[in-house]
């Protein structure tokens, strides 16, 4: 039918354009607005919600019930938790700047759109089978890959650890000469964030390796070591550490499965595998990405100022400002935390932070936790662990997702907009269980592996959730996801099947 290939051809240019929106964040192209809203966020909004009206005329009923009842619930919470921040005690934070439309607009642009893609997705399994993920993550990962691979032999990479766009002046033929801080050497691209690109990465490994598995070709091992070597020149510790796991996992599950089936076993995959994984495992270990981590941990949390202690505990209440500041690196207290939250506006915060333990000053995520959590402990509402203290609270990235979207959005917004992810991920679960010999596939486990570690990297490290392409991945690994569990458990997915 013309409204399936029109639903195709939307969600396909979607998905592929995703890359080239990351690239062009980082140019003036990300300031170009249409209404107030930047062409980058406005091309998603248009190709999702022209799929959706288009999925709404094939569904039945009671599916656009539905989806009436939850969005009409997303209105109720929208109102509540705005009703709710307003009420902020801004002289505990003066960055907070509450506005309804960018708050409404976060959070409908941000979680309810990639659930609307999830709907669209699921709602025609007749249109995204399996065939289709598989030659989008082919696409997608060449992109992501070899561009990170090409710009670093070119040194035109932006450096992973640099929020300004500086090139790496080293390349991955001769930055072993380099003997400078190894972060300068980490590549990403002309993407946006390395955060983010990992997480993206991480998830999309996984299938990588089904696809070497299940097509068997030279093309699939360029693709598998393509993503291995991106994921190494990247640098932060998901990406580098993470391809290495993911393929000694990917290798277990897939003896278990020749054990629990007693299938022969694939000579060819299990010899390619093996030897382009520990071959790209040697280039990591060598690499000054696995120096550099090794020496990341070669911290000394001891005591280097002993005056800076023995001052604290005959402060007065009006020096203790100035005292934090005189001896901060001792303390290991950041320049840019005492920025965000002067010591003056709450002194007994920073003063037990100067006596704790110094290590947990210098985890920047462990800072950050604590202060929003000071935040709300001290504008003493209940209600915000209900309804949260807001995106426009202005306050930075948790880097721990769950943490972060309870303490914007607390636990009605958890529910909502990352509940639909735990729900679908139970109910394949469940399916697949009471189907388990049709499930037992290195196909289904490593489906199931895609999604599961996008959830479990975002308490890790973050930047999936809240962050919009992370999120439009992990959904389309749901829908491929979904879709595996349901053929295998009930055969066939016909033409338009509702």
């Amino acid at each position: 039918m013309k409204r399936d290939k029109i639903i195709k051809v939307l969600i396909t240019i979607l998905l592929l354009q995703l890359p080239f929106l990351d690239m062009f964040r980082t140019t003036a192209f990300k300031d170009i607005e249409i209404f107030g809203i930047t062409i980058i966020e406005l091309v998603n909004i248009m190709w999702i919600g022209i799929a959706l009206i288009l999925t709404l005329t094939k569904v039945k009923l009671k599916e656009i019930i539905k989806l009436g009842i939850y969005l009409l619930v997303v209105g109720i919470y929208i109102y509540l938790h705005y009703q709710n921040i307003i009420k902020f005690d801004t002289n505990i934070f003066p960055d907070a700047n509450f506005n309804f439309i960018t708050e409404t607009f976060y959070i409908l642009r941000v979680y309810v759109l990639p659930l609307m893609l999830l709907y669209v997705l699921l709602h025609n399994k007749d249109i995204f089978n399996k065939e289709y993920y598989f030659k989008i993550v082919k696409w997608i990962i060449g992109i992501i890959s070899f561009s990170i691979i090409a710009l670093n032999i070119l040194k035109l990479s932006y450096i992973s650890y640099s929020s300004t766009h500086n090139h790496v002046l080293y390349n991955m033929f001769d930055y072993f000469l380099y003997q400078g801080d190894y972060k300068q050497l980490a590549s990403r691209g002309f993407f946006d964030s390395a955060n983010e690109l990992s997480a993206i990465l991480f998830m999309l490994m996984p299938i990588n390796i089904y696809l070497l598995y299940k097509e068997g070709k030279k093309s699939n091992v360029v693709l598998y070591v393509g993503q291995f070597l991106a994921m190494v020149l990247l640098g932060t510790r998901t990406a580098g550490y993470g391809a290495a796991i993911i393929s000694v996992a990917a290798f277990a599950c897939y003896g278990i499965v020749i054990l629990i089936k007693k299938e022969k076993i694939n000579k060819w995959f299990l010899t390619t595998f093996s030897i382009a994984a520990l071959a790209c495992s040697a280039y990591m270990c060598i690499s000054p990405f696995m120096f550099g981590r090794i020496n990341d941990g070669n911290y000394s949390f001891a005591v280097q100022n002993q005056v800076a202690y023995t001052d604290l505990e005959n402060v007065d209440s009006q020096d203790i400002d100035a005292l934090i500041n005189k001896y901060k690196y001792e303390y290991l207290i950041n320049d840019y935390f005492l920025e965000i939250y002067p010591v003056s506006g709450d002194t007994e915060f920073w003063l037990n932070c100067a006596k704790r333990d110094k290590a947990l000053n210098n985890d920047s995520r462990q800072m950050k936790t604590d202060i929003l959590n000071r935040i709300m402990q001290r504008n003493n509402n209940d209600n915000d662990k209900i309804f949260g203290l807001g995106y426009t609270l202005n306050f930075i990235d948790l880097e721990r997702d769950y943490y972060y979207q309870y303490y914007l959005f607390g636990i009605a917004g958890l529910l909502l907009f990352i509940g639909p992810y735990f729900y679908l991920l139970i109910k394949n679960i469940v399916i697949a269980l009471k189907n388990f010999k049709k499930n037992v596939s290195l196909k289904t486990v490593l489906c199931f592996m895609s999604p599961m570690l996008g959830m479990i990297i975002a308490y890790y490290s973050g930047h999936v959730f809240g962050w919009v392409s992370p999120m439009m991945y992990l959904v389309m690994f749901f829908g491929l996801l979904t879709y595996v569990v349901y053929e295998n458990s009930k055969g066939k997915v016909k033409k338009n099947e509702k």
